[in-house]
């Protein structure tokens, strides 16, 4: 792992800001970009010489700007993960809120991964090699939530674009690695928001997950469940009935 350039998109806090740490612990040079320059700042005073830094916004769908600079910064890119995401109890069903959701989740999630798709198919034939593209889904992703209708739906979508990939590079016989991330409760901040405090179980700490996270990454694996006993829910959700699941 040592060696390789990683840049994470939405790594100021949370799993992305993990990921960065887990990944500078391994050896490797590290871009990070998000919109809170404090943070990023924050980062890079801790390893100037491995650590490049991009103030941006993901629904400004500006993920191109980022990546190319990233890649003149550090020569190449081996490991994209998209991190950036949010979601929030939306009980009352207020517009704000949802389509702050779908703008984060969905638009700002797919200029991310086209771009990043596009820079791979683009750069992997010409210097050979292996790249990986990461998203960050969720246990969410396999139901509906009458709580945070946006959050869980926009977490399907990123599951099953994600798969789109995964299938295109396959087809294209792209020496790519597409891998979707499930998490289910990490110790974040949108994980209260969305699952409420009182409904955390198996809540996984950050550092724990982002370690589990390269792991899948480094093996290439299409889908990884963090922590994997989150595996079984997934299973329990798919084959609920809707009139058990109703009532949750």
């Amino acid at each position: 792992m040592s060696g390789k350039n990683i840049l994470i998109i939405g790594g100021t806090s949370g799993i992305g800001r993990a990921l960065a740490e887990c990944y500078l612990t391994l050896g490797c040079v590290v871009g990070v970009s998000g919109r809170r320059q404090a943070l990023l700042d924050e980062l890079k005073r801790g390893n100037p010489q491995r650590v490049f830094t991009y103030a941006a916004d993901i629904t400004a769908l500006s993920c191109a700007d980022t990546i190319n600079r990233a890649h003149e910064d550090m020569g190449k890119i081996d490991i994209i993960i998209i991190c950036s995401g949010i979601g929030e109890i939306n009980s009352s069903l207020q517009p704000a809120p949802e389509l702050d959701t779908v703008k984060t989740n969905v638009l700002g999630f797919t200029d991310a991964a086209v771009v990043a798709y596009n820079y791979f198919e683009k750069n992997l034939p010409q210097r050979g090699g292996q790249g990986a593209l990461v998203g960050i889904s969720s246990i969410a992703s396999f139901r509906g939530s009458d709580l945070a209708p946006s959050y869980y739906a926009s977490k399907a979508y990123v599951s099953n674009y994600l798969e789109g990939l995964r299938k295109k590079a396959l087809k294209n016989k792209l020496n790519l690695k597409v891998c979707t991330i499930i998490p289910g409760f990490v110790d974040t901040a949108m994980a209260k928001g969305v699952g409420g405090k009182e409904g955390l179980f198996w809540v996984a700490p950050t550092d724990k997950a982002a370690r589990q996270i390269a792991r899948a990454i480094e093996k290439g694996k299409p889908v990884a469940y963090i922590t994997k006993r989150w595996r079984l829910i997934a299973w329990i959700l798919k084959i609920l009935p809707d009139f058990v699941y109703n009532k949750i």
